[in-house]
């Protein structure tokens, strides 16, 4: 067996080696070529490739394509495989909904909220990677990986090996770089678990594209999504917390297909639609505050930091947003030669700025809604509020102001 030196010596190197080419590690990718730094991205996927996926894109994403590249939202918001929209429904029951309506439209740059599949929305990411500052490496998955002095050596699926001095874990809520080098453990305890399929021939839906999300309870709260999707398409899924849905023995493809068939405010648009392929299960990770993002050598964004929103379950944008702020930091630590946790540590800073009030007002609002009186009772006496507030919440990370 090799010792570590003719190990390393064999190795490719790089400053900085990202994990995974989803959208969190596309967008850091983006970035460290935009500040012309040298670094391999890996993913064992061939681009396109599917995706399970609620395939709804908010907030963030705007921001962070715009702060890469102008051009970049330009093209994404003109891009025929996204639909876009002003609006959204919530209802926690038949007769009390909270109504998004972000006002005079025409004043905005871009629709707000978008709704694309993931196949085409991670793949026109992938597409604008290639740069003189990013070797892309494709259908390589990562197999192994280890700490060796001051540097990361990674093992490759084809047997290669890279070694650099700054790992960003973009490998998703089953993260390889969380375990090895963060020591982290995955808990089930926060992670929401969901049902999804694509279905064709939705009638009566609600006009201009909007979205339609109902809190539905059995015996815990689940959250039932129908998304628009272009060509008439769309995605219906069904989901709540994991440990719940085991707790309670929930069927969550049971579950939905009842609602589909039985459900007197859904049965109605599924009268003539046809599902296209089968119930997929997927998981959305929330462990963010409880696991470690940042230390020697290693910084995680995305799923793999756990940054998916608790109560309204969305990833991409936190995932890209967390991503754009950990190139700048992989820059700095670049120029600087430091690679230590307490240079990479204000990275940790930065996400709890940017992330934490957030998604804690998210885990608080998921534990409320176990408590179907109260959590009605509140949002009627608010309601009002909470729209203003999340329309200024629409401003600020949608456009930035």
């Amino acid at each position: 067996m090799n010792n570590p030196e003719q190990v390393l010596a064999q190795s490719s190197e790089t400053p900085v080696c990202i994990v995974g080419a989803g959208p969190a590690g596309a967008t850091a990718s983006l970035m460290l070529s935009k500040l012309q730094i040298p670094h391999i991205i890996i993913d064992k996927a061939i681009f396109p490739r599917d995706k399970t996926c609620g395939d709804g894109l908010i907030l963030h994403v705007f921001e962070v394509l715009r702060r890469i590249d102008p051009a970049l939202l330009q093209a994404f918001v003109q891009h025929p495989a996204f639909i876009h929209t002003f609006a959204g429904r919530f209802f926690v029951k038949k007769d009390l909904s909270i109504d998004i309506d972000v006002q005079h439209p025409s004043s905005q740059p871009h629709p707000p909220i978008f709704y694309g599949k993931r196949i085409d929305f991670d793949d026109f990411l992938v597409k604008q990677l290639p740069s003189p500052y990013a070797d892309i490496r494709l259908g390589c998955g990562l197999k192994d990986i280890e700490r060796i002095g001051n540097t990361v050596l990674l093992t490759l699926s084809d047997g290669s090996t890279i070694q650099t001095s700054l790992v960003i874990g973009a490998d998703g809520i089953q993260s390889i770089v969380s375990k090895k080098l963060a020591g982290n453990q995955h808990d089930k305890s926060r992670v929401s678990t969901f049902v999804s399929a694509y279905f064709q021939g939705l009638t009566n839906l609600a006009p201009a594209h909007e979205a339609e999300i109902r809190l539905i309870y059995k015996k815990m709260p689940l959250f039932f999504y129908i998304f628009p999707l272009p060509n008439g398409e769309a995605n219906v899924s069904l989901g709540g917390t994991a440990t719940d849905i085991s707790l309670y023995r929930i069927n969550l493809r049971a579950v939905i297909e009842d609602i589909i068939a039985n459900h007197p405010e859904v049965r109605n648009k599924f009268l003539h639609a046809k599902r296209i392929g089968e119930w997929r299960g997927w998981g959305i990770p929330y462990s963010y505050g409880s696991i470690k993002i940042t230390g020697d050598n290693f910084l995680l964004v995305g799923d793999a930091a756990g940054l998916a929103n608790p109560f309204y379950k969305e990833g991409v944008g936190t995932g890209m947003m967390s991503a754009l702020i950990a190139a700048e930091k992989a820059a700095s630590a670049y120029h600087h030669g430091r690679f230590d946790e307490n240079f990479l540590s204000s990275y940790a800073d930065e996400a709890k700025k940017q992330f934490h009030k957030l998604l804690l007002l998210g885990r608080i609002a998921l534990k409320f809604t176990k408590k179907p009186l109260l959590f009605q009772f509140f949002i009627r006496l608010t309601k009002g509020k909470i729209e203003k507030r999340i329309v200024r919440l629409i401003d600020s990370q949608a456009y930035g102001k």
